[in-house]
């Protein structure tokens, strides 16, 4: 894999971890920006956020571990 595609790899990754999270912040708030309180809302707004956070990170180490292989094959 070439090096540029595997910095690609990272960067939609990250991307998408980065848009994790922000959507995680919202939901950490009501409408009118007070943020939540209580456990069972919290809780409640991450849900799957850990999940989808470690499917990204996933994606990298799969990105690095292929770029890895396939450097070693041409060695």
């Amino acid at each position: 894999m070439e090096t540029s595609k595997l910095s690609w790899y990272y960067h939609k990754a990250c991307e998408e971890i980065h848009q994790i999270v922000d959507d995680l912040y919202e939901a950490l708030h009501k409408e009118e920006g007070v943020p939540m309180e209580l456990t069972g809302e919290v809780e409640e707004a991450m849900e799957g956020v850990k999940m989808a956070i470690y499917h990204e990170l996933d994606l990298i180490k799969t990105a690095v571990d292929e770029h890895e292989s396939e450097a070693k094959d041409v060695q």
